[in-house]
Protein backbone atom coordinates (compact mmCIF):
# COMPACT_ATOMS: atom_id res chain seq x y z
CA UNK A 1 0.00 0.00 0.00
CA UNK A 2 2.74 2.46 0.14
CA UNK A 3 2.22 3.18 -3.78
CA UNK A 4 -0.60 5.25 -2.41
CA UNK A 5 -0.55 8.83 -1.18
CA UNK A 6 -2.81 8.48 1.61
CA UNK A 7 -2.58 12.21 2.33
CA UNK A 8 -3.56 13.56 -0.85
CA UNK A 9 -6.69 11.01 -0.78
CA UNK A 10 -7.75 12.29 2.53
CA UNK A 11 -7.52 15.56 1.31
CA UNK A 12 -9.82 14.72 -1.65
CA UNK A 13 -12.14 12.61 0.33
CA UNK A 14 -11.75 13.61 4.01
CA UNK A 15 -11.40 10.87 6.94
CA UNK A 16 -11.85 8.29 8.13
CA UNK A 17 -11.74 6.11 5.10
CA UNK A 18 -10.86 2.58 4.17
CA UNK A 19 -8.81 2.04 0.89
CA UNK A 20 -8.73 -1.42 -1.24
CA UNK A 21 -6.10 -2.01 -3.63
CA UNK A 22 -8.00 -4.12 -5.71
CA UNK A 23 -5.01 -4.10 -8.50
CA UNK A 24 -2.84 -5.82 -6.08
CA UNK A 25 -5.00 -8.46 -4.87
CA UNK A 26 -6.44 -9.52 -8.46
CA UNK A 27 -2.28 -9.90 -8.87
CA UNK A 28 -1.80 -11.69 -5.87
CA UNK A 29 -4.94 -14.38 -6.59
CA UNK A 30 -3.38 -15.00 -10.17
CA UNK A 31 -0.33 -15.70 -8.80
CA UNK A 32 -1.87 -18.28 -6.02
CA UNK A 33 -4.01 -19.83 -8.16
CA UNK A 34 -1.61 -20.37 -11.09
CA UNK A 35 0.48 -22.67 -8.64
CA UNK A 36 -2.40 -24.84 -7.84
CA UNK A 37 -3.84 -27.48 -10.20
CA UNK A 38 -7.19 -27.37 -12.48
CA UNK A 39 -8.78 -29.87 -10.03
CA UNK A 40 -8.52 -27.39 -7.13
CA UNK A 41 -10.53 -24.58 -7.28
CA UNK A 42 -9.74 -21.29 -5.26
CA UNK A 43 -12.86 -19.42 -3.51
CA UNK A 44 -12.78 -16.04 -2.48
CA UNK A 45 -14.75 -15.92 1.21
CA UNK A 46 -17.35 -12.80 0.94
CA UNK A 47 -17.45 -12.48 4.37
CA UNK A 48 -13.97 -11.62 4.72
CA UNK A 49 -15.00 -8.10 3.01
CA UNK A 50 -18.44 -7.87 1.30
CA UNK A 51 -18.14 -4.80 -0.44
CA UNK A 52 -19.79 -5.14 -3.73
CA UNK A 53 -17.30 -3.02 -5.74
CA UNK A 54 -14.57 -5.13 -4.31
CA UNK A 55 -16.52 -8.48 -5.38
CA UNK A 56 -17.14 -7.01 -8.68
CA UNK A 57 -13.24 -6.77 -9.05
CA UNK A 58 -13.02 -10.23 -8.49
CA UNK A 59 -15.80 -11.24 -11.11
CA UNK A 60 -14.07 -13.10 -14.33
CA UNK A 61 -11.51 -14.03 -12.02
CA UNK A 62 -12.82 -15.93 -8.97
CA UNK A 63 -13.98 -19.41 -10.06
CA UNK A 64 -16.78 -19.46 -7.10
CA UNK A 65 -17.94 -17.80 -3.58
CA UNK A 66 -18.02 -19.18 -0.28
CA UNK A 67 -21.36 -17.60 1.31
CA UNK A 68 -22.51 -17.37 4.97
CA UNK A 69 -25.92 -15.76 4.59
CA UNK A 70 -28.90 -14.74 2.21
CA UNK A 71 -27.65 -11.64 2.04
CA UNK A 72 -24.09 -12.41 0.80
CA UNK A 73 -25.92 -14.41 -1.64
CA UNK A 74 -27.68 -11.05 -3.01
CA UNK A 75 -24.81 -8.74 -2.82
CA UNK A 76 -22.78 -11.67 -4.78
CA UNK A 77 -25.42 -11.86 -7.60
CA UNK A 78 -25.77 -7.85 -7.91
CA UNK A 79 -21.92 -8.11 -7.94
CA UNK A 80 -22.30 -10.03 -11.07
CA UNK A 81 -21.65 -13.70 -9.27
CA UNK A 82 -24.49 -16.34 -10.37
CA UNK A 83 -25.73 -18.65 -7.84
CA UNK A 84 -24.53 -21.76 -9.26
CA UNK A 85 -20.59 -20.71 -8.43
CA UNK A 86 -21.82 -20.47 -4.77
CA UNK A 87 -21.02 -22.74 -1.77
CA UNK A 88 -23.40 -21.77 1.30
CA UNK A 89 -22.13 -22.74 4.76
CA UNK A 90 -22.84 -21.45 8.62
CA UNK A 91 -24.99 -22.23 11.28
CA UNK A 92 -28.30 -21.60 11.74
CA UNK A 93 -29.18 -21.37 8.18
CA UNK A 94 -32.68 -19.83 8.35
CA UNK A 95 -35.89 -21.78 6.14
CA UNK A 96 -35.81 -18.66 4.18
CA UNK A 97 -32.48 -18.75 3.67
CA UNK A 98 -32.20 -22.32 2.40
CA UNK A 99 -35.26 -21.52 -0.11
CA UNK A 100 -33.49 -18.48 -1.48
CA UNK A 101 -30.29 -21.34 -2.00
CA UNK A 102 -33.01 -23.66 -3.79
CA UNK A 103 -34.84 -21.19 -5.74
CA UNK A 104 -31.83 -18.97 -6.94
CA UNK A 105 -29.76 -22.71 -7.75
CA UNK A 106 -26.67 -22.02 -5.18
CA UNK A 107 -24.29 -24.58 -6.58
CA UNK A 108 -23.43 -26.09 -3.00
CA UNK A 109 -25.38 -26.00 0.46
CA UNK A 110 -22.98 -26.91 3.81
CA UNK A 111 -25.06 -28.57 5.56
CA UNK A 112 -24.36 -28.44 9.34
CA UNK A 113 -26.54 -30.40 10.93
CA UNK A 114 -29.48 -33.66 11.22
CA UNK A 115 -31.71 -30.72 11.14
CA UNK A 116 -30.84 -28.59 8.57
CA UNK A 117 -30.45 -31.44 6.18
CA UNK A 118 -34.26 -32.23 6.74
CA UNK A 119 -35.27 -28.35 6.39
CA UNK A 120 -33.06 -28.56 3.06
CA UNK A 121 -34.81 -31.20 2.25
CA UNK A 122 -38.31 -30.67 3.01
CA UNK A 123 -37.14 -27.36 0.36
CA UNK A 124 -35.97 -28.84 -2.23
CA UNK A 125 -39.13 -31.10 -2.41
CA UNK A 126 -41.32 -27.94 -2.66
CA UNK A 127 -39.41 -26.55 -5.57
CA UNK A 128 -38.79 -30.48 -7.01
CA UNK A 129 -35.89 -29.83 -7.10
CA UNK A 130 -32.63 -31.65 -5.93
CA UNK A 131 -30.05 -29.72 -4.01
CA UNK A 132 -26.38 -30.61 -4.18
CA UNK A 133 -25.16 -30.26 -0.43
CA UNK A 134 -21.66 -31.29 0.86
CA UNK A 135 -21.40 -32.48 4.73
CA UNK A 136 -19.72 -30.17 7.10
CA UNK A 137 -17.67 -32.64 9.44
CA UNK A 138 -16.40 -31.38 13.16
CA UNK A 139 -12.88 -33.11 12.81
CA UNK A 140 -12.46 -34.73 16.33
CA UNK A 141 -8.63 -33.20 16.26
CA UNK A 142 -7.95 -29.88 15.18
CA UNK A 143 -3.92 -28.33 15.22
CA UNK A 144 -3.54 -26.13 18.00
CA UNK A 145 -1.26 -23.35 15.28
CA UNK A 146 -5.06 -22.10 14.30
CA UNK A 147 -5.63 -19.21 16.60
CA UNK A 148 -9.38 -19.43 16.41
CA UNK A 149 -11.09 -23.70 15.73
CA UNK A 150 -14.27 -24.14 14.55
CA UNK A 151 -13.65 -28.00 15.08
CA UNK A 152 -11.82 -30.60 17.57
CA UNK A 153 -14.05 -29.98 20.08
CA UNK A 154 -17.86 -29.48 20.86
CA UNK A 155 -19.16 -26.53 18.52
CA UNK A 156 -22.20 -24.70 16.54
CA UNK A 157 -19.67 -25.99 13.41
CA UNK A 158 -20.76 -29.07 11.44
CA UNK A 159 -21.46 -32.38 11.92
CA UNK A 160 -19.14 -34.35 14.91
CA UNK A 161 -16.79 -37.05 12.58
CA UNK A 162 -18.16 -39.63 15.21
CA UNK A 163 -22.03 -39.01 14.76
CA UNK A 164 -21.88 -38.29 10.84
CA UNK A 165 -22.80 -41.98 9.89
CA UNK A 166 -26.39 -41.50 9.91
CA UNK A 167 -26.61 -38.54 8.78
CA UNK A 168 -24.76 -39.35 5.69
CA UNK A 169 -27.13 -42.88 5.34
CA UNK A 170 -29.80 -39.72 5.53
CA UNK A 171 -28.40 -38.09 2.69
CA UNK A 172 -28.10 -40.91 0.77
CA UNK A 173 -31.81 -42.10 0.82
CA UNK A 174 -32.98 -39.10 0.16
CA UNK A 175 -34.11 -38.07 -3.47
CA UNK A 176 -34.16 -34.27 -2.87
CA UNK A 177 -30.40 -34.13 -1.76
CA UNK A 178 -27.87 -34.83 -3.65
CA UNK A 179 -24.66 -35.97 -1.41
CA UNK A 180 -21.88 -34.58 -3.57
CA UNK A 181 -19.08 -34.84 -0.74
CA UNK A 182 -17.41 -33.20 2.10
CA UNK A 183 -16.36 -29.83 4.21
CA UNK A 184 -13.77 -29.86 6.80
CA UNK A 185 -12.88 -26.27 8.27
CA UNK A 186 -10.82 -26.65 11.24
CA UNK A 187 -9.85 -22.96 12.04
CA UNK A 188 -8.67 -19.89 11.11
CA UNK A 189 -5.55 -17.44 10.74
CA UNK A 190 -2.79 -20.03 10.79
CA UNK A 191 0.49 -18.72 10.11
CA UNK A 192 2.00 -22.78 10.00
CA UNK A 193 2.49 -23.70 6.63
CA UNK A 194 3.21 -27.31 7.76
CA UNK A 195 0.07 -27.33 10.27
CA UNK A 196 -2.09 -25.97 7.00
CA UNK A 197 -0.54 -29.41 4.85
CA UNK A 198 -1.35 -31.82 7.93
CA UNK A 199 -5.09 -30.11 8.24
CA UNK A 200 -5.06 -30.96 4.14
CA UNK A 201 -4.15 -34.55 4.93
CA UNK A 202 -6.37 -35.02 8.19
CA UNK A 203 -9.23 -34.06 5.72
CA UNK A 204 -8.05 -36.48 3.00
CA UNK A 205 -8.08 -39.08 5.36
CA UNK A 206 -11.70 -38.46 7.03
CA UNK A 207 -12.99 -37.75 3.46
CA UNK A 208 -11.64 -41.58 1.98
CA UNK A 209 -13.17 -43.25 5.13
CA UNK A 210 -16.67 -42.08 4.91
CA UNK A 211 -16.83 -42.32 1.33
CA UNK A 212 -15.26 -46.17 1.87
CA UNK A 213 -17.70 -46.81 4.39
CA UNK A 214 -20.70 -45.21 2.69
CA UNK A 215 -19.89 -46.01 -0.80
CA UNK A 216 -20.13 -42.07 -1.40
CA UNK A 217 -19.35 -40.89 -4.97
CA UNK A 218 -16.99 -38.42 -4.49
CA UNK A 219 -17.51 -35.14 -6.87
CA UNK A 220 -16.54 -32.48 -4.18
CA UNK A 221 -14.05 -32.05 -0.97
CA UNK A 222 -14.00 -28.30 0.35
CA UNK A 223 -10.65 -28.28 2.27
CA UNK A 224 -11.93 -24.82 3.81
CA UNK A 225 -8.95 -22.39 4.52
CA UNK A 226 -7.62 -20.01 7.48
CA UNK A 227 -4.61 -19.01 6.18
CA UNK A 228 -3.27 -16.52 8.15
CA UNK A 229 -1.73 -12.93 7.12
CA UNK A 230 0.71 -11.49 9.91
CA UNK A 231 -0.40 -8.81 12.23
CA UNK A 232 1.78 -8.12 14.81
CA UNK A 233 4.93 -7.84 15.81
CA UNK A 234 7.02 -11.32 15.61
CA UNK A 235 4.48 -12.92 13.07
CA UNK A 236 6.28 -13.74 10.00
CA UNK A 237 4.34 -14.02 6.35
CA UNK A 238 3.85 -17.06 4.83
CA UNK A 239 5.52 -17.67 1.61
CA UNK A 240 2.53 -18.42 -0.38
CA UNK A 241 3.78 -19.63 -3.30
CA UNK A 242 5.46 -22.09 -2.42
CA UNK A 243 2.92 -22.91 0.13
CA UNK A 244 0.35 -23.00 -3.08
CA UNK A 245 2.61 -25.00 -4.64
CA UNK A 246 2.87 -27.68 -2.17
CA UNK A 247 -0.87 -28.14 -1.55
CA UNK A 248 -1.14 -28.55 -5.54
CA UNK A 249 1.52 -31.25 -5.63
CA UNK A 250 -0.02 -33.42 -2.41
CA UNK A 251 -3.44 -32.92 -3.90
CA UNK A 252 -2.05 -34.27 -6.92
CA UNK A 253 -0.64 -37.03 -5.55
CA UNK A 254 -3.75 -38.20 -2.78
CA UNK A 255 -5.54 -38.18 -6.39
CA UNK A 256 -3.48 -40.49 -7.76
CA UNK A 257 -3.00 -43.08 -5.52
CA UNK A 258 -6.72 -42.99 -4.13
CA UNK A 259 -9.41 -44.12 -6.52
CA UNK A 260 -12.03 -42.52 -4.63
CA UNK A 261 -10.79 -38.88 -4.71
CA UNK A 262 -9.95 -39.40 -8.62
CA UNK A 263 -13.37 -37.40 -10.06
CA UNK A 264 -13.37 -35.21 -7.17
CA UNK A 265 -12.49 -31.42 -7.59
CA UNK A 266 -11.41 -29.74 -4.60
CA UNK A 267 -12.23 -26.29 -3.07
CA UNK A 268 -9.81 -24.29 -1.04
CA UNK A 269 -11.77 -21.28 0.60
CA UNK A 270 -9.98 -18.25 1.48
CA UNK A 271 -10.52 -14.67 2.50
CA UNK A 272 -8.37 -12.86 5.08
CA UNK A 273 -5.36 -14.51 2.89
CA UNK A 274 -6.57 -13.09 -0.36
CA UNK A 275 -7.91 -9.50 0.74
CA UNK A 276 -6.53 -8.39 3.74
CA UNK A 277 -3.11 -7.31 2.98
CA UNK A 278 -4.57 -5.00 0.27
CA UNK A 279 -6.85 -2.55 2.82
CA UNK A 280 -5.99 0.20 4.94
CA UNK A 281 -8.17 2.31 7.49
CA UNK A 282 -7.17 5.97 8.47
CA UNK A 283 -7.83 8.21 10.64
CA UNK A 284 -7.21 11.98 12.04
CA UNK A 285 -5.93 13.35 14.92
CA UNK A 286 -8.59 15.70 16.49
CA UNK A 287 -7.30 16.07 20.12
CA UNK A 288 -4.19 15.42 21.98
CA UNK A 289 -4.35 14.72 26.37
CA UNK A 290 -1.87 14.25 28.21
CA UNK A 291 -2.68 13.02 31.50
CA UNK A 292 -1.31 11.44 34.59
CA UNK A 293 2.18 10.09 32.50
CA UNK A 294 0.49 8.78 29.47
CA UNK A 295 -0.46 10.55 26.15
CA UNK A 296 -3.76 9.74 24.40
CA UNK A 297 -4.06 10.66 20.03
CA UNK A 298 -7.72 10.99 20.00
CA UNK A 299 -8.83 10.58 16.34
CA UNK A 300 -12.02 10.91 14.69
CA UNK A 301 -12.62 7.11 14.03
CA UNK A 302 -12.24 4.06 15.91
CA UNK A 303 -13.49 0.52 17.06
CA UNK A 304 -17.04 1.50 15.45
CA UNK A 305 -15.48 1.48 12.39
CA UNK A 306 -12.58 -0.72 12.76
CA UNK A 307 -13.04 -2.92 16.00
CA UNK A 308 -10.70 -5.41 14.79
CA UNK A 309 -8.00 -3.27 15.56
CA UNK A 310 -8.90 -2.77 19.36
CA UNK A 311 -7.88 -6.52 20.17
CA UNK A 312 -11.51 -7.71 21.05
CA UNK A 313 -12.26 -9.78 17.90
CA UNK A 314 -10.34 -12.70 19.07
CA UNK A 315 -7.64 -12.13 20.24
CA UNK A 316 -7.14 -13.79 23.57
CA UNK A 317 -3.82 -10.87 24.20
CA UNK A 318 -4.80 -7.13 22.80
CA UNK A 319 -1.60 -7.01 20.44
CA UNK A 320 -1.40 -4.08 18.21
CA UNK A 321 -2.25 -3.80 14.74
CA UNK A 322 0.89 -2.35 12.41
CA UNK A 323 0.21 1.49 12.71
CA UNK A 324 1.80 4.60 10.72
CA UNK A 325 2.12 8.12 11.57
CA UNK A 326 1.43 9.10 8.03
CA UNK A 327 1.98 12.83 8.98
CA UNK A 328 5.82 12.21 10.21
CA UNK A 329 8.86 10.91 8.76
CA UNK A 330 9.04 7.79 9.18
CA UNK A 331 12.82 8.18 10.91
CA UNK A 332 11.25 10.78 13.58
CA UNK A 333 11.83 10.02 16.71
CA UNK A 334 9.30 7.76 18.28
CA UNK A 335 7.53 7.90 21.87
CA UNK A 336 5.12 5.50 24.20
CA UNK A 337 1.45 6.83 23.29
CA UNK A 338 -2.08 5.84 22.83
CA UNK A 339 -4.25 6.03 19.82
CA UNK A 340 -8.19 6.08 20.80
CA UNK A 341 -11.40 6.64 19.05
CA UNK A 342 -14.29 9.33 19.94
CA UNK A 343 -16.28 7.02 21.63
CA UNK A 344 -17.44 6.84 25.14
CA UNK A 345 -16.00 3.28 26.01
CA UNK A 346 -13.09 2.72 27.30
CA UNK A 347 -12.83 -0.44 24.85
CA UNK A 348 -12.01 2.64 22.32
CA UNK A 349 -8.57 2.16 22.11
CA UNK A 350 -6.42 1.65 19.18
CA UNK A 351 -3.02 0.75 19.96
CA UNK A 352 -1.98 1.07 23.41
CA UNK A 353 1.27 1.84 24.63
CA UNK A 354 2.65 1.94 20.85
CA UNK A 355 5.61 3.89 20.38
CA UNK A 356 5.04 6.02 16.94
CA UNK A 357 6.38 9.75 15.82
CA UNK A 358 4.78 11.91 17.88
CA UNK A 359 0.80 12.18 17.13
CA UNK A 360 -0.52 15.74 17.43
CA UNK A 361 -3.54 17.27 15.99
CA UNK A 362 -4.29 17.04 12.19
CA UNK A 363 -1.90 13.74 12.24
CA UNK A 364 -3.04 10.91 9.79
CA UNK A 365 -3.16 7.48 11.19
CA UNK A 366 -2.62 4.49 8.75
CA UNK A 367 -3.81 0.45 10.32
CA UNK A 368 -2.46 -1.83 7.99
CA UNK A 369 -3.91 -4.74 7.10
CA UNK A 370 -6.83 -4.07 7.68
CA UNK A 371 -8.82 -5.53 3.78
CA UNK A 372 -10.63 -8.14 5.87
CA UNK A 373 -12.90 -8.56 9.28
CA UNK A 374 -12.83 -4.76 9.49
CA UNK A 375 -15.83 -2.46 8.20
CA UNK A 376 -17.85 -5.17 8.03
CA UNK A 377 -17.23 -6.80 11.45
CA UNK A 378 -17.37 -3.43 13.68
CA UNK A 379 -20.28 -1.72 15.47
CA UNK A 380 -20.79 0.76 12.53
CA UNK A 381 -23.31 2.79 14.22
CA UNK A 382 -22.69 3.02 17.84
CA UNK A 383 -23.14 6.09 18.90
CA UNK A 384 -24.36 7.35 15.96
CA UNK A 385 -21.24 8.29 14.13
CA UNK A 386 -20.79 8.65 10.10
CA UNK A 387 -19.95 5.71 8.95
CA UNK A 388 -16.12 5.73 7.25
CA UNK A 389 -15.75 5.92 3.18
CA UNK A 390 -15.03 2.74 1.53
CA UNK A 391 -12.32 3.49 -1.29
CA UNK A 392 -11.57 1.12 -4.08
CA UNK A 393 -8.36 1.49 -6.43
CA UNK A 394 -9.42 -0.41 -9.35
CA UNK A 395 -7.47 -0.77 -12.81
CA UNK A 396 -5.45 2.62 -11.02
CA UNK A 397 -8.11 4.26 -10.84
CA UNK A 398 -9.97 5.46 -7.13
CA UNK A 399 -13.44 5.06 -7.13
CA UNK A 400 -16.24 5.14 -4.17
CA UNK A 401 -17.14 1.45 -3.02
CA UNK A 402 -19.54 2.77 -0.45
CA UNK A 403 -20.57 6.17 0.17
CA UNK A 404 -20.30 7.80 4.03
CA UNK A 405 -23.20 7.05 5.54
CA UNK A 406 -24.44 10.56 7.52
CA UNK A 407 -26.16 10.34 10.89
CA UNK A 408 -27.29 13.78 10.81
CA UNK A 409 -27.52 16.13 7.80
Amino acid sequence: MNQHDLARVAAAHGTPFYLYDMDLARAHYRRLASQLPSEVELFYCVKANPNPSVLGAYVGIVPGLDVSSGGEIAIAQRAGFAAPVMSFAGPGKSDQELELSVREGVGLVSVESPGELARLSAVARQYAKRQAITLRINPLVTGKEFPMRMGGGPSQFGIAEEDVDPVIASALADPQIDLAGFHIYSGTNCLEPKAILENIAQTLTIVVGLARKHHVSVRKVNLGGGFGIPYFAGQVAMDADALMSDIGKFIAYRKAEEPLLRDAKFILELGRFLIGPFGVYVARVVDVKETRGKRFAIMDGGMNHCFPATGNFGQLIKKNYPVANLSKPSESAKIPQELVGPLCTPIDSMARAIELPRCDVGDLIAFESCGAYSFSASPLRFLSHDTPLELIYNDRTYGVGRSREKAYA
